[in-house]
């Protein structure tokens, strides 16, 4: 029993005390990633998955498609904030609407970083939080409807989880773990090197026979894993068969690996392996790289003062083996960089406290360091994610929508309704995102035999091709290089 009234107002506080910065650290994440949430243009990856979310809200459940799209998680979480506001069809989204989930997930893998305060400290899982939330990467692809910070937030989840049963042993831990597993499985198919390459390295150094013991070590660890596997790929079943209403779906991740392989070894996004170097340290146009900078340069420092804990060491060999895959593979996107980005911060949290503790600097001398590199994550932030998000030169903005998209849309809008808008090119994304309003569009690769009078936008390739007769043709830039041209076939 407590003694006093202020003993028990100060027992009913202790808890709200200890939830204060991570809901501190979320409201943060929340404040720079909501405003102009509308501002940028959809790209093109955005525009497909609004397309897929429609089919997802109308049909009742998510058709996986095996070579160039994800698994239904995302889906799923945007049908059930968007379906009870009656937001079912593409003609009724705004980009704000679908870029809500993402901001959402942007935010809260920034707080999850206080889930690994049991091993990095109080302040360094506050550094690391506040990296999450400030640093340029984190905040741009957070304005993204892509699978990405999903992916991360349950990244994050399951770190914490998998180190928790690798300590304990516990059932209970393992099925958490298993479950975070199943859908990162159901997000991404890049998951599968995540968790294998962050499992191996944790399982590093298990024992898992005791010899001339009857040491239980072995059976219960194996059963661990059995049970993580189980629960995972229930999971994967359950979301990929529509939640059993089409069973035949519950092995579809599983055939897609072939084509999952063959698309991250071909042509396709190839880039040479040092990319992700030049996209995350290189000098460019758009912003000085401070993020990369000073995450590796904290990973490292904070990497060599705790050397000997097993978590620490744990987190930098995952994270180094996920980068020299990542660099291995062919295929490269920017995106793919917060995979290996999520551990750095998490290291560059602890090199920082570790920093801050060592260094025994005055309360005005840290304080001043504080606001230092706050302030350079806040200027790479706004240059990169606000003011040029859209920019060529910016490494963030990949194959970004043309800010000349506003312009085709506002031309479209002045027309009738029901007036018919005829599309033929071979690279038109994202138009379709454009014309969602229209209900009387076509779109073809090559001009068809005969086109109807109306408008039509076509790609370079297809003018010559045009009716004799079509009105002057305005260009339009779709992405960068990538244009088409409106004009007009008469009665």
């Amino acid at each position: 029993m407590f003694d006093s009234k202020a003993e028990y107002t100060a027992a009913g506080l202790r808890p709200l005390r200890r939830f204060t910065p991570v809901l501190f650290v979320f409201a943060l994440a929340l404040l720079v990633r909501l405003p102009g949430l509308d501002s940028r243009p959809m790209h093109t990856d955005e525009a497909v998955n609004a397309f897929i979310l429609e089919e997802t809200i109308t049909s009742g459940t998510h058709h996986y498609r095996a070579h160039d799209h994800h698994g239904p998680t995302l889906y799923y979480a945007a049908a059930g904030l968007l379906a009870p506001a009656g937001l079912r069809h593409a003609a009724e989204f705004k980009a704000w609407h679908l870029r809500l989930i993402p901001v959402l997930c942007g935010a809260g893998f920034a707080a999850a970083a206080f889930l690994f305060q049991p091993w990095l400290g109080p302040t360094a899982s506050c550094a690391a939080a506040l990296t999450l939330a400030l640093a340029a990467p984190f905040v741009y692809y957070s304005g993204y409807f892509i699978h990405e910070t999903l992916l991360l937030l349950l990244f994050a989840g399951w770190l914490a989880a998998f180190w928790r049963w690798r300590e304990s042993d516990r059932p209970g831990h393992a099925a958490v773990a298993g479950l975070l597993a199943g859908l990162m499985l159901a997000t991404k198919e890049t998951a599968a090197l995540l968790l294998g390459l962050f499992a191996l390295a944790g399982l590093v150094g298990l024992r898992f026979s005791a010899p001339h013991t009857n040491d239980p070590v072995r059976p219960r660890r194996l059963l661990g894993l059995a049970l993580q596997t189980t629960v995972a790929f229930a999971v994967v079943a359950l979301l990929f068969s529509g939640f059993g209403r089409e069973p035949a779906g519950a092995l579809d991740l599983f055939r897609a690996i072939g084509a999952q392989t063959g698309r991250g070894l071909g042509n396709e996004h190839a880039y040479p392996w040092f990319t992700y170097l030049r996209w995350a340290f290189a000098p460019a146009p758009v912003g000085l790289p401070w993020t990369a900078w000073l995450l590796a340069s904290g990973a490292a420092f904070g990497l060599w003062r705790h050397r000997r804990d097993a978590f620490i060491r744990w987190l930098g060999s995952g994270g180094m083996l996920v980068f020299l895959a990542f660099s291995a593979l062919p295929y490269k996107t920017p995106w793919l960089m917060l995979a290996w980005l999520l551990p750095l911060a998490l290291l560059a949290g602890l090199g920082a406290a570790t920093a801050w503790s060592a260094l025994s600097l005055r309360p005005a001398l840290r304080a001043a360091a504080t606001v230092l590199v706050v302030a350079w994550l806040a200027t790479e932030t706004y240059a990169r994610c606000v003011r040029h998000a859209v920019d060529p030169g910016n490494p963030l903005a990949y194959s970004p929508s043309s800010p000349d998209l506003a312009r085709l849309e506002n031309t479209l809008a002045r027309l009738p309704d029901g007036d018919l808008v005829q599309v033929v090119a071979h690279d038109y994304w994202p138009l379709p995102w454009i014309l969602r309003r229209h209900t009387r569009t076509g779109y073809w690769s090559e001009v068809p035999a005969t086109l109807a009078p109306g408008l039509v936008l076509a790609g370079p390739e297809q003018i010559g091709s045009l009716p004799v007769g079509t009105g002057p043709l305005e260009p339009y830039e779709l992405r960068p290089g990538i244009f088409v041209f409106l004009g007009h076939i008469p009665r």
